[in-house]
């Protein structure tokens, strides 16, 4: 199967909940996407730049199987993100140090040059140059996917918005599809994913009825972070096995479902079992 080069952000981050003590853990979009697309059967790159700190992450036992050729070590720390999260399980606050994530912009450009084939994924945070990546996307007829976060999405969305309508499928939670509609239209791409937390989620489709996905009730949840990357990666990766967006959107809620029942990738990961 064709590889899709995840660009986006690798980091450590500090988790905050309502009634949980904080979590130092891995994340970033690009590791979330890129780990769930890989579990649904698609061959994932995830490109970030990251520092020296993260020098283990290829010999973590906990995620599976990646094509980790196109991160980029560079020198400092690497990104860390503080995320808060309120009680309806929504961000509130994000405290951001990018580190070596600064070089992501010059890295993603040097990567489509070199990869104008390949299928990616664009998730479209800061520091990422967001207009710099899409325009190089669209000028190599590359196929493309994108998302956004919610705290930098007023900022983001409409530095997006020319590129839209050249990329395959987008994905919302349901306060970004609000900005989406005021600055792109209901329908900017053929592929509208729309996530809201643990209600259902829906797929918009220029030529069709919406579908809808619920997901299942879970007696315990360990995690948030990375909900939304999980589910995202999960689609994209049975579209390319060519499901109907149907049949996607509904593994894919079900793996985010499951996302969040697993215990998060803490800091420091445990070793590999000698042999």
């Amino acid at each position: 199967m064709q590889r899709t080069i995840v660009i986006g952000n690798i980091s450590l981050d500090r988790i905050h909940r309502p009634g949980h003590p904080p979590v130092h853990q891995l994340g970033g979009a690009a590791l979330h996407l890129a780990a769930a697309a890989a579990r649904a059967g698609l061959t994932a790159a995830p490109a970030a730049a990251v520092g020296d700190d993260l020098d283990g992450l290829t010999k973590d036992p906990r995620l599976p199987t990646l094509d980790w050729s196109l991160v980029h070590y560079g020198p400092g720390p690497s990104a860390a993100f503080a995320i808060h999260y309120d009680e309806a399980e929504v961000v509130t606050a994000v405290t951001t140090d990018y580190g070596a994530a600064g070089h992501l912009t010059t890295h993603a450009l040097h990567l489509i040059d070199r990869h104008p084939r390949a299928r990616f994924h664009v998730s479209c945070r800061h520091p990422l140059d967001v207009p710099a990546v899409l325009q190089a996307l669209t000028e190599h007829d590359c196929l493309f996917s994108l998302d956004f976060h919610l705290p930098s999405a007023p900022q983001l969305i409409p530095a997006a918005t020319p590129w839209l309508p050249h990329a395959a499928t987008v994905f919302v939670n349901a306060q970004e599809h609000a900005l989406l509609i005021h600055h792109a239209g209901p329908s900017p791409c053929p592929e509208t994913v729309i996530t809201d937390g643990p209600r259902p989620a829906r797929v918009l489709l220029h030529d069709r009825a919406p579908h809808v996905a619920a997901p299942a009730a879970v007696p315990t949840v360990r995690q948030i972070t990375g909900a939304g990357d999980t589910l995202a990666g999960t689609y994209l990766a049975h579209r390319t096995r060519h499901l109907p967006p149907a049949a996607a959107l509904d593994l894919a809620v079900h793996a985010a479902t499951r996302h969040t029942t697993r215990f998060p990738l803490t800091i420091p990961a445990p070793r590999r079992a000698s042999s």
